[in-house]
Formats: C-alpha cells, structure tokens, sequence
C-alpha cells in the first residue's frame, strides 16, 4: 500500500505557489527582531562600580570628621627659649 501510494504521490506535478499567497502567508509571520547594539558598559563592570562606590560612602560615614589622634596642639614656647631665639638672631645677623 505505501508502494502504490509512493507512486501516486511521485506523479504529481509540483506547482509554484502564486506570489501573492506567499505575500499573505508571510505577512502574518511575526517579523524576526534585529537585536540592538548596547552602548552601555557589561553588567559585571557595573555592579563592580556599585560596590566601589557603595565601600566609599560606607568607609565615609564611618570614620569621624576630625580624627582625634592626629589632633596636636602646638608645644609651649617659654621666656628662656623666646630670649634665647632673640640673641640667636641678633648675632646671626651681626655677622652679615
């Protein structure tokens, strides 16, 4: 049976669809999307740069405003050593 219809079937003359069939069948094919070009940088970078800028601010607002170990108040100068830079001075300039 498959031979008797193998045979019908090889005998049939293949016809070229009319031009405007073709038209309408492909008209209803959903149209294949161009994909578009990003112009953004990789998320990976991205999310890095999130991170970065996330330590930044975190590191920011957890240290103080004015460090207090670095604070230094400038050393007591007494008469004796005013006096004593005084005659420096004078017999610095004494030899010019």
């Amino acid at each position: 049976m498959n031979d008797e219809l193998e045979s019908q079937l090889s005998a049939l003359k293949v016809r070229p669809l009319p031009p405007e069939w073709r038209a309408q069948i492909l008209g209803h094919l959903p149209q294949p999307r161009v994909p578009e070009t990003r112009r953004a940088p990789p998320r990976w970078l991205m999310a890095g740069w999130g991170l970065a800028w996330a330590a930044v601010i975190a590191l920011h607002f957890s240290t103080p405003a004015t460090p207090h170990s670095n604070e230094r108040t400038p050393p007591a100068i007494s008469v004796n050593a005013l006096q004593q830079r005084a005659e420096l001075m004078q017999s610095l300039l004494a030899f010019n």
